[in-house]
């Protein structure tokens, strides 16, 4: 615990004593449970929580105790915090935080390099200092490994929040001072008191039922999963079926997040009064996943203090980042709404395992004393002071949910006044007791919060949409979901007469489906009508089973509504939102701003739905805006490709696109498409689209075996995925979304680039966009860009194998059905060098290498790499270790690239690292350069064959090719990519980097400059900056490598002697590394098996990846990317240091660990005060410990004391500046 009486009156110290125990975890009222549970307590609580803990485990079935929580600790900014650390278990152990600064000799919880060991077998002090807001997860790293024998799955994680000066935190329940809590009321001099929610996401659990066996899923009978919230897990399969002897496809998904049927989730409930300002503090302490967190009905900024920043309600989180979501207007948000608000993981097989609960917005004050409908006590909730007291209570007003109808255990009722039924009647009318509940100005769909304004309420803007089931066709390869399932406007239905003639239509191809994508303004009042045209039942296939789905909802994103009868779902206490067969779902929603992008979807069949496609999205344009057919310029009513004119005459191309995997489709001759070994299983199915369509490389390979082109449509034709028209220099703005199922995506384009924030132009400029399910993101390309055929594709290669990949093409010449943007502006091509320009000329080889990994004989026999031309024989011959080519070039520069091809051998094809749905082909020999970022011509100088793009841009053995770059800005690193052969070439290490400097940079090694330093670690001098130190670091991931008796490498496979975790997803094979080394555990566990040494360079000697070295305090840039090879997402953190998530913006969020990394993320992060101040080794790594730390994505930062040597480097080098000032 703490002591305030110990604390200084100049600097206040904070004590909290803790310790680290082991005690059963029960997840939830069904007794799934962790039997070897790990976590950390205050020690005053450790005997108590212990005692009630256990004697819970023993019950019949074993129950959860209360205080069994992730432990969450208070400091002030300003704070010394001192962790007395009691370790209790039977094994070293440790309390690492990720983002504080302390002294990394004495405090880092962790065993590095050659610093002192701070893990313990008894007791060890820390010393923190809590010098910005936030929150800080901090973790156990005696023991980094991921799996039952680790400590991290079993819970060994906590967190340390970071508040305002003089901030006093209490007990939201009893009012009182909080010592520790997940929940707290935040009060402090300078700003208004505030709620504040602490949530972990934690995944890979080892868990039991109560039986003490592995989880099954009823439905199935095959093993089942189980991801949590703060230890508490609420998975579909204890819900079962409220008919339990009815009909078997009857799963009851639909209302397996109502409370009325079977009371409220597991993990904790926030709790508010509407208006309460909140935050919510987002910590993943997993092992492995990605998650995007989804809030419903409720919104905050990326960017937290920037008020330019993108309004968003999803956002991927990955392994060990922690983050702050201010909500934006409190709890209810705009428009007041009460209710229950789910929110949850939206991978949607999390939420199905058990990732999800319920923020409740009460209406009336709650002291206690009262019930839930099913008789729980409703616990009070105390008011925060600087507010005004919610309404008492009385009998017409019992307070949320007492007023809504419904009966426990029941399925809950469809909302009164919302249901129309086929004849176009209303359903069902409200009781007296919702009536008097209701607002106002009620309306269907907006009965308890006034959705609307008055001015919008006068002007609705209604959508009639349906849901229809027809066949949807991929490609010209027959590609095909039997029973897709999509959104429609009713009014493209009755075009072609009736339901069966417009299914007719798609039957014969006549009609192609795309996702439903519709318009309005900012400022509007929406009304959806939403009719359910499906069929009763998704019958059987080898992908799932029979189900049956009568009832269908519409849920949103971003906009405001009424969630108790507006959320398209069935959450908590409120309604069912949605229709049976032939019945209308009325709902209404508000877009209070220009919001951009919004998802919707099925959120009452989520597991089953979205894999055939039951997603949409609405885009919220400016106000005033109006939306155009391109071909016509006729007003468009919906479609995924508009032209938008504002309000002032301007105008943009706008097109959506929707990424989607686990698409359950079956090939031409109808054999399905990777299915799961059984139907309903875990294992990832199906294959991949974009806008339901496809166009995978296997099915161009079988017609020609050519690599090399896979993208070209001279070789082959036109992809089946959109393609987005335009002429050069238009404006397009691309609407992207992740409309299902599980995976992160990461959309790339070549050849373009965009703000990564469309509200904010201080967001940096990026060429790659990582997404996660439901998450929506709008690129807006303003830059000039010349005419040609320009890629889009998603960066995994399992994503473009399977076919997400399609052209931009910029015409030249004016095209039928392509009209011109009003008042288009001139675009200048690329052009060559003007008098007088620097002109840098590299001289680059491609050859094949055997890279070697680490000292312990991890190696890639069939390497390929480029290197300097220079360098090809000192590698060759093993004077010089290979690493990825870097270049570099200063802001204004052009470059001239010479690229040789010096492959001597054929490139040979493996089928691990595996891809789905493989088809054995011959890899291409022939390569190529591609930069990201830079200008240059896209026909001539891209180093890639796509379209109708006629100049051939690969090179074969023995042949050469000149490429021509202009680096216009300021970019940092930038990626080089070779197109030759993506599937084979890219895991084999070829790739590289073109990092662009300040202007009239120097590039120095130590003491001098030099012209051409291809070097992973420089000092870069320039002119108006200071000097900073540079450090490259590759991440990439699907490397095949050999052990050195010749076997391959397959850390993540079951069964393996690496020691297995489960099945291997495709996504997942493959090693890991920095730089072409990896250092896995399993060389330095086999040698000295003691889990607390992994990272000990005095019993292991340093790791082979690179030992990065600077100086106290010194300016330092890392130069991070990850070039491949595999879509699983990765993280990066460094230990004690932290930078800007957005580097030229001085509002952004300050990052102790960077998640959602995938193929071609690039980023340029400035260790913020530089290097530590205090000398030593700083681990960075991956935040996945699953099979990335593992697999040998970890390194060292070795921080140096500043010597005479570092004085007198600086010195030459302050010299050499300023003597090539006097030369000019």
């Amino acid at each position: 615990m703490f002591h305030t009486s110990e604390y200084p009156a100049a600097k206040p110290v904070r004590i909290y004593e803790i310790e680290a125990i082991s005690i059963p975890i029960v997840y939830n009222k069904y007794g799934d449970h962790d039997p070897d549970g790990l976590l950390y307590v205050l020690a005053k609580d450790s005997a108590r929580i212990q005692q009630k803990a256990r004697e819970n485990y023993a019950l019949d079935p074993p129950q959860p105790y209360e205080e069994v929580r992730p432990l969450v600790i208070r400091a002030n900014m300003g704070d010394e915090v001192r962790i007395r650390f009691r370790n209790r278990l039977n094994r070293r152990a440790s309390i690492h935080v990720q983002g504080l600064r302390y002294n990394v000799l004495s405090s880092d919880g962790a065993n590095v390099g050659l610093n002192p060991d701070t893990t313990t077998a008894d007791f060890i002090q820390y010393t923190w200092f809590a010098e910005r807001e936030g929150v800080f997860l901090f973790s156990d790293l005696a023991d980094p490994r991921s799996g039952e024998a680790g400590t991290n799955i079993h819970g060994l994680f906590g967190a340390i929040i970071v508040e305002a000066p003089e901030s006093e935190w209490f007990d939201p329940v009893t009012g009182e001072a909080l010592e520790s809590g997940l929940f707290a009321d935040i009060y402090s001099p300078a700003k208004p008191a505030f709620r504040e929610y602490a949530v972990f996401f934690h995944d890979e659990l080892e868990i039991r039922n109560a039986d003490g066996l592995p989880p099954v899923d009823p439905h199935t009978g095959l093993p089942n999963g189980t991801t949590a919230i703060s230890y508490r897990s609420e998975p579909m399969r204890n819900r079962l079926p409220l008919n339990p002897n009815g009909d078997p496809a009857d799963i009851d998904e639909d209302i397996s997040m109502s409370s009325w049927a079977y009371g409220d989730p597991a993990p904790p409930i926030l709790k508010a009064y509407v208006g309460d300002p909140s935050k919510i503090r987002l910590i993943h302490g997993g092992v492995k996943e990605t998650h995007v967190f989804h809030l419903h009905n409720h919104q905050w900024r990326r960017e937290v203090d920037d008020s330019r920043s993108t309004i968003i309600d999803s956002v991927s989180i990955s392994p060990q980042e922690c983050l702050t979501l201010d909500i934006l207007y409190g709890a209810g948000s705009l428009n007041g709404m009460i209710g229950d608000a789910i929110f949850h993981c939206h991978l949607y097989p999390h939420f199905h395992e058990g990732m999800w609960t319920l923020w409740r917005v009460f209406d009336r004050l709650q002291r206690g004393g009262d019930t839930y409908p099913d008789g729980t006590p409703i616990e009070p909730l105390q008011p925060l002071r600087d507010r005004p007291l919610p309404p008492q209570k009385d009998d017409l007003h019992p307070g949320y949910p007492n007023f809504v109808n419904g009966i426990f255990p029941q399925q809950p009722f469809q909302p009164p006044l919302g249901i129309l039924t086929a004849a176009g009647e209303n359903k069902i009318e409200p009781t007296p007791l919702e009536e008097a509940n209701f607002v106002p100005d009620f309306a269907p769909g907006a009965l308890y919060t006034s959705t609307c304004p008055c001015h919008a309420a006068d002007d609705v803007k209604v959508f009639e949409i349906a849901a229809v089931q027809a066949k949807i066709v991929y490609n010209r390869f027959g590609w095909h979901d039997p029973q897709g399932r999509f959104f429609v406007l009713k009014e493209e239905i009755e075009k072609y007469g009736t339901l069966d003639d417009y299914l007719a239509k798609i039957e014969c191809g006549e009609i192609r489906p795309e996702p439903l994508v519709i318009r309005a303004n900012a400022g509007d009042c929406i009304e959806v009508r939403f009719t359910n045209l499906l069929p009763d039942y998704m019958e059987e296939s080898p992908f799932q089973m029979r189900t049956l789905t009568d009832i269908v909802g519409y849920h949103i994103h971003l906009v405001k509504f009424d969630t108790i009868v507006s959320d398209g779902s069935a959450n908590g206490w409120n309604n069912i939102a949605g229709a049976r067969r032939y019945e209308t779902l009325i709902e209404r929603f508000f877009a209070n701003e220009e919001l951009n992008t919004v998802f919707f979807h099925d959120h009452l069949f989520a597991n089953t739905h979205q894999q055939h496609g039951m997603f949409a999205a609405l885009i919220i344009e400016p106000a005033g805006a109006e939306f155009l057919n391109p071909g016509t310029g006729l007003p468009l009513r919906s479609g995924a490709q508009a032209v938008i004119r504002r309000k002032d005459g301007t105008s943009f191309r706008e097109f959506a696109l929707f990424v989607h995997d686990f698409a359950l489709l079956f090939d031409g001759d109808g054999n399905p498409l990777n299915p799961p070994e059984h139907p309903g299983s875990d294992d990832d199915p199906g294959v991949m689209g974009i806008n339901y369509r496809c166009e995978p490389m296997p099915e161009r390979l079988k017609y020609r075996e050519d690599p090399a082109h896979i993208f070209s449509s001279l070789v082959y034709w036109d992809p089946a995925t959109p393609i987005l028209e335009t002429y050069p220099g238009d404006p397009l703005v691309i609407r992207l979304l992740d409309g299902a199922h599980e995976e992160q995506h990461a959309f790339n384009i070549v050849g373009m680039s965009w703000d990564k924030e469309i509200t904010n132009p201080d967001s940096p400029t990026v060429a790659a966009q990582t997404l996660g399910i439901s998450e929506a993101f709008n690129l807006r390309v303003d830059a000039p860009y010349a005419a040609g055929d320009y890629l889009y594709y998603s960066g995994g290669v399992d994503d473009v194998w399977l076919g997400l990949w399609g052209i931009i093409r910029a015409y030249a010449e004016p095209q039928e059905g392509l009209l011109p943007l009003c008042g288009a502006r001139e675009t200048k091509p690329c052009q060559m060098p003007p008098p007088g320009a620097v002109i840098r000329k590299f001289e680059i080889a491609a050859m094949q290498k055997d890279l070697e990994y680490n000292r312990y004989g991890d190696h890639d026999p069939d390497g390929l790499l480029f290197v300097p031309m220079s360098q090809v024989e000192d590698i060759r011959c093993g004077r010089k270790k290979p690493i990825p080519l870097i270049l570099r070039a200063n802001a204004g520069d052009w470059i001239e690239v010479r690229l040789h091809n010096l492959f001597e051998k054929e490139v040979p094809y493996f089928d691990y690292p595996s891809v789905p749905v493989d088809f054995p082909h011959k890899p291409s020999n022939r390569v190529s350069l591609n930069p990201q970022f830079l200008q240059y011509d896209p026909v001539r100088a891209s180093g890639l064959n796509v379209g109708y793009n006629a100049v051939e841009q690969t090179i074969g053995p023995g042949e050469t090719i000149q490429y021509l770059w202009h680096a216009d800005r300021e970019y940092g690193v930038c990626l080089l990519r070779s197109f030759g052969d993506m599937r084979n070439h890219r895991y084999h290490g070829l790739f590289g980097a073109i990092i662009i400097e300040p202007p009239g940079a120097k590039h120095y090694r130590t003491f001098c400059p030099v012209e051409e330093n291809y070097e992973q670690q420089a000092v870069i001098v320039a002119p108006g900056t200071d000097t900073f130190r540079e450090f490259v670091l590759f991440a990439h991931n699907g490397i095949r490598m050999l052990d050195r008796e010749g076997k391959l490498v397959q850390t993540t496979q079951e069964g393996g002697h690496e020691g297995g975790h489960g099945g291997v997803d495709h996504e997942d094979t493959g090693e890991k590394g920095y730089n072409y080394r990896s250092e896995r555990f399993f060389h330095r566990l086999k040698r000295i098996p003691l889990v607390y040494k992994l990272f000990d360079s005095k019993t292991h000697g340093d790791p082979s990846t690179p030992v990065l070295t600077a100086y106290t305090r010194e300016r330092v840039m890392i130069r991070y990317l990850m070039p491949g090879d595999k879509p699983r997402n990765i993280g990066f953190l460094v230990h004690g240091h932290a930078w800007r998530e957005q580097p030229q913006n001085p509002l952004s969020n300050v990052e102790a660990a960077k998640g959602a990394i995938s193929v071609g993320n690039v980023y340029n992060l400035e260790l913020l005060g530089g290097a530590a101040d205090c000398p030593g080794d700083y681990l960075y790594r991956s935040g996945s410990l699953r099979w990335d730390v593992e697999s040998g994505m970890w390194g060292i930062l070795r921080v140096k004391a500043r010597t005479l040597l570092y004085q007198c480097a600086s010195c030459c080098r302050s010299i050499g500046q300023w003597w090539g000032k006097r030369g000019k």
